[in-house]
């Protein structure tokens, strides 16, 4: 199920690719997958960190807590870290995150913290991306940055850039089929949004660790 960018009022539904429902062959994953609303990853923009642009989606979200989240629930998250996923020769961003009321919220604070309170989760994330499309007769993915799982600074940093090409998304009237608000304006607290970014991670570069 995804976000279906070009239709009214952007619907989650099950995707299609050329006409055929999509299933993921290799099955279930084991974290809850979701998007952050507002965010934007720009086909026309190529990453400076990974070579390639971006897939013309929201940014997407691993959830790793304990329950199991309802499909359109929206929940207040914690992010953890980044995976720069290469997908079709496109950046496509997994940002790791935790609700913040699961029973691991107020001991994770950074990729580090997982890494060391719940060991083996980034990998397993990682290598479930790296192969879902192997049983589709598909070349596994790439990761950019190492393969590795970012900072959570750094991963404040791509939401922030995110969202500011939706914002530019919205002020230059759209792109391609994308499906948009009527009344861009109307949307509330769209500059608090920018506003808390900008708090949480201030502009200008992240260092990206070799």
């Amino acid at each position: 199920f995804e976000v279906a960018t070009t239709e009214g009022r952007t619907p989650i539904k099950q995707d299609e690719k050329k006409g055929v429902l999509r299933e993921f062959k290799k099955g279930d994953i084991f974290f809850n997958y979701g998007c952050f609303p507002r965010t934007w990853e720009d086909p026309r923009h190529v990453s400076a960190d990974t070579g390639y642009p971006g897939d013309n989606d929201p940014l997407d979200v691993c959830e790793i807590g304990l329950r199991q989240i309802q499909t359109g629930e929206i929940r207040p998250v914690k992010v953890l870290g980044v995976l720069a996923m290469i997908d079709d020769d496109e950046t496509d961003w997994k940002v790791v995150v935790i609700d913040a009321e699961d029973r691991w919220a107020s001991e994770l604070n950074d990729v580090a913290d997982v890494e060391r309170l719940l060991p083996g989760t980034i990998s397993l994330i990682r290598e479930w991306f790296r192969t879902y499309k192997i049983p589709d007769g598909k070349p596994p993915n790439k990761f950019a940055l190492g393969e590795k799982c970012m900072s959570a600074e750094y991963a404040y940093g791509v939401v922030r850039e995110t969202h500011g090409a939706y914002r530019k998304l919205l002020a230059s009237g759209g792109h391609d089929e994308l499906h948009l608000p009527r009344e861009p304006s109307a949307l509330r607290e769209l500059d608090r949004d920018g506003a808390f970014l900008d708090e949480l991670c201030p502009p200008g570069p992240v260092a990206v660790a070799a």
